[in-house]
């Protein structure tokens, strides 16, 4: 049977040139100045702020595009925080990796063979926010 890896936690690594990469902002489903989404339909306001699990890098839509209400936000797990590794209680700064991939590599060999090396800028479903 063929071992879990990093794809299972759908892990992105960053796009150079996106400054807020995995936020609204820098999604193709979002509508600019309406703070609506494609994917998420005309009832739920969408800021640049936040992010969801159907994050995909590229150019908003300008204002006015039909939206068409596929998901809702609990479907999608729409939060308004920042995504990114470099935010997450599992990211290891010291060793650029992933402590909840060691983890798992590590209590369950049988199952997990993931690559724990993130980028601090990229992001995954499984992110966390610190403790404050």
């Amino acid at each position: 049977m063929r071992k879990i890896g990093k794809e299972a936690f759908l892990y992105l690594d960053p796009v150079p040139e996106a400054d807020d990469f995995a936020q609204c902002s820098t999604c193709r489903d979002w509508v600019i100045d309406d703070n609506r989404c494609r994917i998420h339909g005309p009832h739920t306001e969408v800021y640049g702020s936040m992010s969801c699990g159907f994050f995909i890098w590229g150019a908003p839509h300008p204002s006015g595009t039909k939206t068409l209400g596929l998901v809702t936000p609990s479907e999608s797990g729409l939060v308004d925080r920042e995504v990114r590794c470099e935010n997450c209680a599992y990211a290891q700064s010291s060793s650029g990796t992933c402590g909840l991939y060691e983890t798992l590599n590590e209590q369950l060999p049988n199952d997990f063979d993931i690559d724990p090396v993130i980028d601090p800028k990229g992001c995954c479903n499984a992110q966390t926010p610190r403790e404050t």
